[in-house]
């Protein structure tokens, strides 16, 4: 019987020990968001390195998404044949190259290096959300959630402590090669394997719908990215220049957003389990209509802070949630070129939304901006139910 009972725990697959894969990838994504939370607050620094006027540095910043789409749209395929190496790898080739962005000293040379900076981003960003879902297939269990809470606490500590290392003056190359250094820490401790899984059909596990729900999982991102990104970059402008407030005060409104949007993920960790991704969804929509109409009905800036809070606690679990379905919606021989293919439409949410936020602020206003991005809000809440309801894949063998 004891016999038996051995041969049959010896033949049960594996699994990694859930401590040390974790711990991994929510450095990697510590580190991701430590870089670009310090970038924003370094740009002041950089575009006096290099001489650039406003309109220079913004042609030169171009080179990130110059970069980034086609790496996305290339890259996932080589994750579903690099697997566990894909991203020690693209860890390692991103610290590479943000080094040279603390040599640039022309608006060119910072334009090439954010190209290959941009490029490198974007595979990790691939790379990031494959080794996610390989842990969740792996270990039984939703992270998806978890993995992004990680990014915006970054962000808020990085760029506090990037401003203080500019009231230090401290050198620029010292900062940078800080930033290059704290990536590349992050390599050792993703270096653990993962079971392979048995690779199945190649296809997606919905069969013909597979496409069209890969497609609507990347325009809910989109639109998910579309409100995020409004919220960075209109907030404190809105904050001062409609509600005025203090430089101090509405500076805290990214902050306010980045925070919640942690909390969020947080709490959406623990209802993951619970409530199935168009739910989750859904609810991502109405928090962000409810939290951006009581932004545009503000007439006091805390109370504007407030519908921050609010759409950043509810949207916290949209894009989590997208890659988590896409998971859910895909074989894991597979896994990697779809995640890609969602993460490049929903990248595109993320570039339109400053023109598109900006068109709508010079003709009518930037509270008929706020009430576009609620209506937005409400479609996908809408959408999400257009989307089946996507059972866990048991763990890989």
């Amino acid at each position: 019987m004891k016999e038996t009972a051995n041969t049959a725990e010896a033949a049960a697959p594996a699994r990694p020990h859930p401590k040390g894969p974790i711990a991994g990838v929510l450095l990697a994504y510590g580190a991701w968001g430590i870089f670009w939370g310090a970038w924003g607050a370094l740009l002041p620094g950089v575009k006096v390195a290099t001489g650039a006027s406003e309109r220079e540095l913004g042609l030169s910043l171009l080179g990130v998404a110059a970069g980034a789409l086609p790496a996305m749209l290339l890259f996932g395929p080589w994750v579903d044949r690099l697997r566990n190496r894909a991203l020690p790898l693209t860890l390692a080739a991103f610290a590479a190259a943000v080094v040279p962005l603390g040599l640039v000293t022309s608006p060119w040379a910072l334009g090439i290096a954010l190209v290959f900076v941009g490029a490198t981003s974007g595979a990790l960003d691939i790379a990031l959300n494959a080794r996610v879902a390989a842990l969740e297939a792996a270990m039984g269990r939703k992270l998806f959630n978890m993995a992004h809470a990680a990014f915006p606490l970054a962000v808020v500590v990085a760029s506090t402590g990037a401003g203080l290392g500019r009231q230090l003056e401290l050198p620029l190359p010292l900062l940078i090669g800080l930033l290059a250094l704290a990536v590349f820490l992050a390599v050792p401790a993703n270096l653990e394997k993962l079971p392979v899984p048995d690779g199945g059909e190649g296809a997606p596990r919905n069969g013909t719908r597979g496409v069209p729900l890969l497609l609507t999982l990347g325009l809910l991102g989109a639109a998910v990215h579309l409100v995020e990104n409004a919220v960075e970059q209109w907030s404190a402008l809105y904050l001062e220049t409609v509600l005025g407030a203090q430089p101090v005060l509405g500076g805290t409104g990214p902050a306010v957003y980045m925070g919640s949007l942690f909390v969020g993920r947080l709490i959406a960790q623990r209802l993951a389990t619970k409530l199935d991704g168009r739910t989750q969804l859904s609810l991502a929509g109405i928090s962000a209509a409810v939290g951006l109409v009581l932004v545009l009905s503000a007439t006091h800036p805390l109370l504007a802070l407030a519908g921050f809070a609010v759409a950043g606690l509810g949207m916290a679990g949209g894009i989590p949630t997208v890659f988590s379905m896409t998971t859910e919606a895909t074989e894991p021989s597979a896994r990697g070129a779809a995640i890609a293919r969602v993460t490049l439409l929903a990248y595109f949410g993320y570039l339109a939304s400053p023109p598109l936020c900006g068109a709508i602020a010079q003709a009518w206003g930037l509270r008929t901006t706020w009430g576009m991005l609620a209506a937005s809000g409400l479609v996908l809440a809408l959408a999400a139910f257009a989307l089946p309801r996507l059972q866990p894949r048991v763990a890989a063998s």
